[in-house]
C-alpha cells in the first residue's frame, strides 16, 4: 500500500470518526427523565414511610395507653412533619451534587 492510499484511509477512517462523534452529540440524553423519575418515586417513598411509621406508632400507642385517635393523629402529623422533611433534605443534597457536578473539577467554587 502506498503513501496516498494510505492517506485516504486515514481521513476516510476520520470523517467516520468525526461523524460518529457529532451523532453521539446530537442525540437527547434521557438520563436527566430517568433520574426525575426516580427522584419523584423516592420522595414518594420517603413520605408514606414517615406517615406509615408514625401512624403506627401512634396506633400501638393508643392501644396500649386505651386513648382512642389521640397518638394516632399526633404521630401522623409528626410523620408528615419527618416525611416532609427528609424529602426537603433530599432534594437539597441532589441539588448540591447537580451543582458540583455542572461546576466541574477545578472550577474553584466551594
Amino acid at each position: 500500500m502506498d503513501e496516498p492510499d494510505k492517506q485516504d484511509a486515514l481521513s476516510r477512517l476520520s470523517e467516520k470518526i468525526a461523524a460518529k462523534r457529532e451523532d453521539a452529540q446530537a442525540a437527547p440524553s434521557r438520563r436527566g427523565e430517568g433520574s426525575a423519575l426516580g427522584l419523584a418515586y423516592r420522595l414518594t417513598v420517603e413520605m408514606l414511610a414517615g406517615i406509615g411509621v408514625g401512624g403506627f406508632i401512634g396506633w400501638w400507642l393508643d392501644k396500649v395507653l386505651g386513648t382512642a385517635p389521640l397518638f394516632l393523629l399526633i404521630m401522623l402529623f409528626l410523620g408528615m412533619g419527618a416525611g416532609l422533611m427528609n424529602s426537603v433534605r433530599t432534594v437539597a443534597d441532589m441539588r448540591r451534587a447537580l451543582d458540583k457536578q455542572q461546576d466541574g473539577p477545578g472550577s474553584g467554587s466551594d
